[in-house]
């Protein structure tokens, strides 16, 4: 009776879970900045903040340092990007004539299939299109749901933007400078700062964009898509 009530206790406790996850909207927070030649990124996807989410840092070409939070509890680690040039392996002479035989190998087969492939190149054509117009029937039967998804249950929101521009001609820099003064004046964005180098060519940025999304409003949605296709299915047939 025991096993049974801790069995029962945590697929209640599962359940319950799950259904916090559902309409506990999700959250993923972005920030770039490319300054000085230096580009850093970070990502921080997260259900609720610092109890069950994860950060993805970006500070060099060379690592992605990750840090995950389950219940709480941080565990970071990091995936290397590039491969030390002193770790790569060796290719030795009996290699490279093993290389040469199985190229010259690859070469006479792909001659021979050269004319199978120009005659499939139509059919692959003719598949291609066959594709896009079904993609444009489907999207044609389900856009609307589509669009409520992106309308309704997924916002985005510019956090902040900060940036420092410069052309390398400085007359050309002020006129890009007044046609944005003069946008900014009619329709201003919060969290907007940007500064003009008249001197020199400058490209520096810095972004931060929030998106949260509902996921029991984006999973409602799918099951009616669902829904609707598998009755338009029984209906084609």
């Amino acid at each position: 009776m025991i096993v049974l009530y801790i069995f029962l206790g945590l697929i209640g406790f599962l359940l319950f879970f799950a259904a916090m996850m559902i309409f506990i909207p999700f959250k993923i927070f972005i920030k770039g900045t490319y300054w000085d030649k230096k580009p850093i990124g970070q990502m921080d996807v997260y259900w609720i903040k610092y109890f069950l989410g994860s950060r993805l840092r970006i500070k060099d070409l060379n690592h992605i340092h990750i840090l995950l939070w389950f219940f709480g509890i941080p565990i970071p680690f990091r995936l290397p990007l590039s491969r030390n040039k002193a770790k790569k392996e060796k290719v030795s002479d009996v290699e490279n004539k093993e290389l040469l035989k199985s190229e010259s190998k690859k070469q006479d087969e792909t001659d021979n299939d050269e004319v199978k492939d120009k005659k499939s190149l139509k059919e692959n054509i003719q598949d291609l299109i066959g594709a896009k117009d079904k993609i444009s029937d489907l999207w044609n039967k389900y856009k609307e749901y589509i669009k409520k998804i992106f309308v309704s249950y997924i916002t985005f929101s510019l956090e902040y933007l900060d940036a420092e521009l410069g052309l390398k001609d400085p007359a050309q820099t002020g006129k890009v400078a007044g046609i944005l003064y003069s946008t900014l004046s009619i329709a201003p964005l919060k969290g907007v700062n940007i500064s003009w180098d008249y001197l020199k060519p400058s490209f520096n940025i810095a972004a931060g964009v929030k998106m949260t999304m509902k996921l029991y409003g984006i999973l409602r949605t799918l099951l009616r898509i669902y829904c609707t296709y598998k009755k338009d299915l029984k209906n084609e047939v």
